[in-house]
């Protein structure tokens, strides 16, 4: 990943504004999976283990 931490504010809004406006919204969709609670010990062990990419999002309701 990129680290973005040290980089300033604007600078980084610049880039996120660029990036909304280049990539198609299915990107977002194939870049990110949804789990449940339960799942996340077994997600978490798969990331540790270079399984997965991508953002996951821990559905708790």
């Amino acid at each position: 990943g990129v680290d973005s931490v040290h980089t300033p504010l604007h600078r980084r809004q610049t880039a996120w504004e660029r990036l909304a406006g280049i990539l198609p919204d299915s990107f977002y969709q194939q870049a990110t999976h949804e789990i449940a609670l339960e799942q996340a010990p077994a997600t978490a062990a798969a990331l540790l283990n270079n399984q997965i990419t991508g953002r996951t999002l821990v559905k708790i309701r």
